[in-house]
């Protein structure tokens, strides 16, 4: 659990693969500006930029013989926003990224793949559209994006997340959805609104969770089917307070600093006490081992 964090609109988790105790906790602030605290946490450093309606991390991008660290977001005038944290400096600068052939206005972005020299960013736009752009370093001045294919949805998306070759949606009017390249709809949940998602695999199972902060818990669904699974809580344990209101969430599958997240972690934004909890991979598991 971290100091007070304030209003937090988006969460980043930064595992350092080199030095295990360097994973930096990212929150992008509501009217601005970056929050990064540590797995103790303590907050590191604050630094000045854009009010963002999305965040996601791209903890190593070997740039030039050096690996960066990277975060992408679009910001309030809709414009896709690329930043590189600039390793033992407690500092976050733009990262200089070619966003000229990007015309359409931009409602979120997600990581879709990352591979070997490249990342896939899912860019969402009105009008139930996406559109996946890659991003290469071809020794230019700025990062190039090339767009690869626009996706058909079934509803204006407001979060996404790939899934092994599909992006799983939502927002905070229709629901969940999984769509494929071609924009065929896999699977849905209507009736839910999703302000937060994250995808990830749980015991080999992938699952999506979306915080639903006037019931105070998790919801677990099938990254598959979208079938829910269960409704995870995190409760008070002796001088950690549970969560009360879960807003913004973010989960890593990497190692990350102390041996308690030594599989990974979730940071989840609790608006009833502005903190940041952080919770175990195991704990996140009891969502799908626990009898029903």
């Amino acid at each position: 659990m971290t100091q007070e964090a304030g209003n937090v609109a988006h969460l980043a988790l930064l595992p350092d693969g080199d030095a295990r105790d360097a994973g930096l906790i990212l929150a992008a602030m509501r009217g601005g500006g970056f929050d990064a605290f540590n797995d103790f946490g303590e907050r590191v450093f604050q630094t000045s930029g854009p009010s963002l309606t999305s965040l996601v991390a791209v903890p190593a991008f070997d740039m030039r013989g050096t690996r960066l660290a990277l975060l992408f977001g679009s910001d309030s005038d809709r414009l896709l926003r690329g930043f590189i944290v600039l390793p033992g400096m407690q500092a976050i600068e733009p990262l200089p990224l070619d966003i000229s052939n990007v015309a359409d206005p931009v409602e979120g972005v997600c990581l879709y793949r990352q591979g070997t020299g490249f990342v896939d960013l899912a860019l969402l736009h009105a009008n139930r559209r996406a559109s996946i752009w890659q991003m290469t370093d071809t020794g230019g001045e700025r990062l190039s994006l090339s767009r690869t294919s626009e996706i058909a949805l079934p509803f204006t998306a407001e979060q996404c997340a790939g899934a092994d070759g599909d992006l799983v949606i939502g927002s905070t009017t229709g629901g969940l959805a999984r769509v494929d390249r071609s924009g065929s709809v896999s699977a849905d949940a209507e009736g839910i609104s999703v302000a937060h998602l994250a995808f990830t695999e749980l015991y080999g199972r992938p699952v999506v969770m979306v915080p639903v902060p006037a019931e105070g818990v998790i919801a677990v669904f099938d990254g598959r089917t979208l079938e829910e699974i269960s409704a995870l809580t995190v409760r008070s344990e002796m001088s950690i307070s549970g969560l009360e209101r879960p807003g913004a969430i973010t989960v890593t599958d990497l190692p990350f600093s102390g041996m308690g997240f030594s599989t990974g972690l979730a940071a989840i934004h609790d608006t009833g006490d502005s903190r940041i909890k952080l919770v175990t991979r195991d704990v996140l598991g009891w969502a799908v081992t626990a009898p029903e």
